[in-house]
């Protein structure tokens, strides 16, 4: 019998030492990869490395936590049903690569969103102690507050940390590691909500002054970062969590919001004055990297003032928290019990709030303690913003994509890829600005029902939870507060796209569900709680993460040899040949990815013009014909097989090429301009012989032609505050294909008309001068003269006399 003992308490021993690496695992995680653009998910070879790097670190831990599962998993509640629920998001990203517009983008996608589902794993399982829910929840918090110091560092000048600083119109915005301001933005509502809250609640003095600490340096940070949409989701975000809270923490709660908020503004513009005065002696756009140090005049002033405030407000907070929590006790008592007592505070916070809000928007006086340029910002709240207007078009946009795409939409990463072939004006956007709407798009309505479906379900649960079971509370609160605020920004905005966010919704989901485990069984269940088949998960976990392991670590291989033959070419200027190996190998791993095979397209062609050696456009063609199944709509894919096809005369495919461009692309001029051009060119070569081919050839630019006009006429349609995005015009070379075909149709009119667009141009550029001419031409036959222009245009080159004589002779 004691050998027996013996034998169960090893076994608890080796699973607690399972339960407590994992546990180590997911923090050590928290505080190392924030500082990698936030695990930034942008489809583009930059941050990449730090995606796989991240991955293969949590699908080790994924391996552990199977084994760990081996002992507590069974099907008997919600949380194991919820478990498998999870997988089938990343089921539904598999199942959405059929329909993949980008074969890369989507495997990456899938990779990520199994990471994702690990980390709601580990939080149901992980967080079922108190004591490891308040590890796991100090641990986010630790780690945040460490991502507002390091912002704070950059601000003042003692590091520098490429766009933690971001330039904008009105100055630079906070983005610390994001490198975004909205998305650090949404961050920090998250972190300073659940900083108040561990202020009201945590019972040791040290760590409520702590969070307390933190509050004003949140605040001014979010401030820092001129976000508009953040400020107006804190009121509505305050008024979803206030009824979880008692009375008495309900007012503890806005109190504390009210002191650090107003502290803050306090010091506010002293801060920003420092930090402009930093910025303009080390103007960080520039991307040299300097830096100043803390004991200098300024940056010193900005830390004091700072610390100043922040040692104020949690001194405060800490000496008479219990007096007033005792006191508010004691006022509420009689009403705390009854059901009012959950509204009676978010009423009354809803009238001064909305009060205070009138008060900052109207009063000059109020808005006058504020920098002039947040006072903007302020004054600027309303929904014909530009920023308002331009998510609008986003998601009229989005529902286009989907409605070619909605049942299991177009795969991981596909708004990157095929925005332009539906966006509304021309506009230069690859995040969707919305996770749902983003979602749609990659894995259609069944996909967003599922991902939707799936939050609900966890929130449903976690508040009915919640209210039935007061006793089993502990930490959870916390973790809804964290995750509910960077799902609602997320809405609105590209939030989610960033891994080290999507991480702690994730996690957070998990863990506020962690406590209740004991209350969520389900009794119909109980009968197959301990049949065999019940390994299988623990096991098909393990599994999993040792084949996601192996992938992205194929993938973490390439991305390592494509690295090396670019700093064999940029840094050690090595020949081509030295280069191939490491490429090529990238390229075998990993031939969906767009980044390695066009690099080395771009040296075939670099070393064929060279050499004109013809086994290097071979290659050219091989590499082309390999990517293009993977990667259809790449723009830079279709230009390449533009010139590769040009250079070879291959004149009707080249047409089909960019009639495809043209039609992925609708609003990018340069493939307007080389198709206007290509059929004009094709048109002269078949009226050698057949004038009916030439005509069709003619016709084709015309349309394309108008169709530019069309598009340049709807820009002129969008309303006043929203921005065109990128330039849409009609060019010079444009211009000269339509001139050309006006004046050979004898349309001498409407050539003049066009190219008089050019006549105060610039002579010594080749196509001016063709347009030039071609308009004297036309002003010749419609019986007009310029001798001065003629004279201009001979003195810029001889020949054009001759030239011009020419044409006018063919009239």
């Amino acid at each position: 019998m004691k050998k027996q003992d013996s034998s169960i308490s090893s076994s608890n021993s080796e699973f607690s030492l399972l339960q407590w690496a994992i546990l180590l695992g997911t923090c050590l995680f928290l505080f190392i990869f924030p500082y990698q653009v936030a695990l930034f998910n942008g489809f583009q070879f930059s941050f990449e490395g730090s995606l796989l790097e991240a991955m293969i670190y949590v699908f080790i831990l994924l391996v552990i936590v199977g084994i760990r599962l081996l002992r507590t998993w069974q099907l008997t509640d919600y949380r194991s049903i919820l478990s498998i629920v999870v997988l089938l998001i990343p089921i539904m990203y598999m199942l959405s690569s059929i329909n993949a517009v980008a074969s890369y983008n989507a495997k990456i996608m899938l990779q990520l969103e199994f990471m994702y589902a690990s980390f709601f794993i580990i939080g149901l399982y992980i967080a079922v102690k108190q004591l490891h829910q308040e590890i796991v929840g100090l641990s986010i918090q630790l780690s945040a507050y460490g991502v507002v110091i390091f912002g704070f560092m950059n601000l003042f000048g003692q590091t520098y940390y490429n766009n933690a600083l971001w330039a904008a119109d009105n100055g630079y915005r906070l983005t610390s590691v994001f490198q975004y301001s909205n998305s650090y933005a949404a961050f920090l509502v998250a972190i300073f909500l659940a900083a108040l809250f561990s202020a009201v609640h945590v019972k040791q003095w040290y760590w409520r002054a702590a969070h307390s600490l933190m509050l004003v340096p949140i605040w001014i940070s979010l401030m820092l970062t001129y976000s508009r949409a953040a400020l107006v989701f804190i009121p509505f975000l305050v008024l979803i969590i206030l009824p979880f809270m008692k009375i008495n923490k309900q007012i503890s709660y806005l109190i504390y919001m009210f002191l650090a908020v107003v502290s803050s503004f306090a010091i506010l513009s002293k801060v920003k004055v420092a930090a402009d005065k930093i910025s303009a002696l080390l103007d960080p756009g520039s991307q040299m990297g300097k830096t100043i140090s803390l004991w200098e005049p300024v940056p010193l002033g900005g830390w004091g003032i700072l610390l100043a405030a922040s040692v104020i407000i949690s001194l405060l907070f800490t000496l008479l928290h219990d007096k007033l929590s005792n006191w508010l006790e004691a006022k509420t008592t009689k009403i705390s019990d009854t059901k009012r007592s959950l509204v009676m505070v978010p009423i009354l916070f809803i009238v001064v709030g909305g009060l205070a809000a009138a008060l900052i928007l109207s009063s000059s006086g109020v808005r006058s303690l504020l920098p002039p340029s947040i006072a903007e910002r302020f004054e600027n709240i309303n929904l014909q913003q530009h920023s308002v207007l331009e998510r609008e078009t986003f998601y009229r946009d989005a529902m286009k994509v989907s409605a070619d795409y909605p049942l299991i939409g177009a795969g991981g990463g596909a708004w990157a890829v095929i925005y332009e072939k539906y966006q509304n004006n021309p506009y230069t956007s690859n995040q969707a600005h919305s996770y749902f709407f983003q979602t749609l798009i990659e894995v259609g309505w069944l996909g967003l029902l599922i991902v939707v479906g799936f939050f609900v379900w966890v929130y449903y649960l976690f508040i009915r939870a919640y209210i039935k079971n007061p006793d089993l509370r502990g930490n959870s609160l916390l973790f809804f507060i964290l995750s509910l605020a960077i799902l609602a920004h997320s809405a609105v905005d590209f939030d989610m796209s960033y891994g080290y966010l999507s991480i702690l919704v994730f996690l957070c989901l998990g863990a506020m569900l962690a406590p209740f485990h004991k209350v969520l069984v389900i009794p119909a269940l109980e009968t197959y709680k301990d049949k065999p088949w019940r390994f299988v998960y623990p096991i098909a976990i393990s599994l999993s993460g040792i084949i996601l392991f192996a992938l992205v670590y194929r993938e973490y291989d390439a991305n390592l040899s494509y690295r090396q033959s670019l700093s064999l070419a940029i840094e050690q200027k090595k020949p081509l040949n030295e280069l191939l190996p490491s490429i090529d190998h990238a390229i075998s791993v990993a031939p969906d990815h767009p980044e390695y095979t066009m690099r080395k397209i771009n040296w075939m062609e670099q070393a064929f013009n060279s050499t004109q050696d013809p086994a290097y456009r071979q290659e050219t063609k091989r590499l082309i014909d390999q990517l293009k199944p993977f990667a259809p709509f790449d723009r830079s894919l279709l230009l390449e097989e533009y010139k590769y096809y040009k250079n070879m005369g291959e004149t009707n495919t080249v047409l089909q090429v960019l009639d495809t461009s043209v039609a992925s692309f609708p609003w990018n001029m340069s493939f307007y301009e080389a198709a206007i051009m290509e059929y004009f060119i094709a048109g002269q070569q078949e009226g050698l012989t057949s004038s009916e081919d030439k005509d069709s050839k003619w016709n084709h630019s015309l349309e394309l032609y108008q169709q530019v006009l069309d598009r340049i006429e709807h820009l002129k349609s969008l309303p006043e505050g929203q921005l065109q995005g990128r330039e849409f015009i009609v060019t010079p070379l444009m211009r000269q294909a339509i001139g050309q075909i006006n004046y050979r149709n004898k349309n001498y009119e409407a050539a003049y008309n066009l190219l008089k667009e050019d006549i105060a141009g610039d002579l010594t550029n080749d196509s001016i001068r063709v347009n030039v001419r071609f308009y004297l031409a036309s002003l010749h036959a419609l019986g007009q003269k310029n001798e001065e222009l003629l004279r201009k245009l001979v003195e810029a080159d001889e020949n054009e006399s001759t030239a011009v004589q020419q044409l006018v002779d063919s009239q």
